[in-house]
């Protein structure tokens, strides 16, 4: 199984958050940067996968409010791909 460990505690723009998680996850150029691309890749994933989010004191306040939105993809696509496993750290 493939572990990939997201630390966004010092990523405190909602656009840099994307190019964080494409690279991280390796995710297709055309990806389109935002929560409806994410699920769609993460429901895509064939490979064994495990997520783990870290996130923590520190965050900005953009960073803080799209965390929610952010949980719930990777929460629903977990659901959804039975090769995918989601941790928050």
């Amino acid at each position: 199984m493939r572990t990939i460990e997201l630390d966004i505690r010092n990523i405190h723009t909602v656009r840099a958050l994307h190019v964080y998680l494409r690279y991280m996850l390796r995710l297709a150029p055309h990806y389109g940067a935002n929560l409806d691309a994410l699920h769609d890749a993460l429901c895509e994933e064939s490979e064994q996968t495990r997520i783990v989010l870290r996130t923590g004191e520190g965050m900005s306040e953009e960073m803080t409010s799209y965390l929610l939105r952010l949980v719930s993809v990777f929460t629903d696509a977990a659901q959804e791909n039975d090769r995918l496993r989601f941790d928050l750290r």
